[in-house]
Order: C-alpha cells, then structure tokens, then sequence
C-alpha cells in the first residue's frame, strides 16, 4: 500500500453534547455538526486528519473504551512545543478529567500528556 499519510479517524462515543463540549472547550478543537446528521455527533480537524465523532447505535449500558481489548489502544495528537503541553496539561487539571500532566516516555525521552475523554478513550499529546 502506498500512501501519503492519514485522512481520518473515526471514534464511537456515548454522548454527542458531553463529548462535543470536551473536544472543543477542553481540548480546543473547533467542532463542526456533520451535515448529514447534526445530532448524532461532530468532526474535527487535526492537522491534515479529520476525526469524526459519532454516538453508538447500538450503545450497551455502561460500555467505556478499554484500550486492552483488540482494536485502538490510544489517539496521539502532536504538541508544537513544550509550553503547549504544560498549557492543556493545566486545561484537562481544570476540567476535573483525569491527567499525570506533562510526563517523559523513558525509551525515547520525549514528553507528552495522557489522558481520557469522557468515554474513556485514551489520547495523548506528543513531543516530537
């Protein structure tokens, strides 16, 4: 397969408000409705990468993503530079969500932040 890089991610949430209220007040992305279908979630760009966030059609009573299971283990975002990271590190503090802050990955020493939306889903924003 030859390709130029990623076009778009696609995450399965359990509510379009909650989610939609996180990736744009707490993380900053400008969200936009999707024409076809504004209530049943949103998209976003990163870069050149469109994420599309969509409710479950079929959600099972308290399913939270669990990166253990076979499929996605986590979402990077990449930081521009160090202050940035201290910045949503003090963001995601506010907002209550759950966040060691700014931390070093030892095998390669480069910084980032983890944490989780309110699904559960892991992300993180990375130092190159």
């Amino acid at each position: 397969m030859e390709t130029t890089g990623l076009n778009h991610v696609i995450l399965t949430i359990s509510q379009v408000e909650r989610s939609r209220t996180f990736y744009r007040d707490v993380l900053g992305f400008e969200t936009h409705p999707l024409p076809e279908a504004p209530d049943s979630g949103f998209y976003f760009r990163a870069g050149n990468v469109s994420v599309f966030v969509f409710a479950s059609r079929f959600p099972l009573g308290g399913d939270r993503f669990n990166e253990f299971r076979i499929g996605l283990d986590h979402l990077s975002f990449t930081a521009p530079n160090e202050q940035a990271l201290h910045d949503l590190a003090e963001r995601l503090r506010t907002a209550g969500s759950d966040s060691n802050g700014v931390e070093r990955f030892a095998p390669t020493g480069n910084l980032y932040v983890a944490f989780r939306d309110p699904d559960n889903i892991q992300l993180e924003y990375w130092l190159p």
